[in-house]
């Protein structure tokens, strides 16, 4: 049996990871930036331009939330606390033939310690 450290190490060798600072670089690009942690996470400040959907729901929601975007072909990063849930996420969406799909190394937990900004999560911001 696999420990759940040594399953996520698999799985990070099968999926496109960035660095919290190309994250940061490529959002003038208008990726598709989905924070997949739980709702209550979301309170304490999201990345700008994030779109929120819990990571249960990711892929039932997928399609909709690129339907919805203004590139026909986004990039797609995913973020979590500290990057496990998100790289998780990644592998699901790539084994669904997502293949422009990336993992935010280190998760919000990295972006902060660089000192990169946070927004708060407004009522009509989309949530899902």
């Amino acid at each position: 049996m696999l420990s759940f450290t040594n399953y996520l190490t698999d799985i990070k060798k099968q999926i496109n990871e960035l660095s919290v600072q190309e994250v940061f670089c490529r959002q003038g690009n208008l990726p598709l930036l989905i924070d997949i942690r739980e709702p209550q996470e979301w309170q304490a400040g999201i990345l700008p331009t994030a779109i929120c959907c819990a990571r249960g729901l990711l892929e039932s929601r997928i399609e909709t939330l690129m339907s919805d975007f203004i590139s026909p072909d986004p990039d797609v990063i995913l973020y979590c606390r500290s990057g496990a849930r998100s790289a998780l996420a990644a592998y699901s969406l790539s084994q669904m033939q997502f293949s422009r799909v990336y993992s935010m190394a280190g998760g919000i937990t990295a972006w902060q310690e660089q000192g990169y900004p946070l927004s708060k999560l407004l009522p009509a911001q989309k949530t899902e």
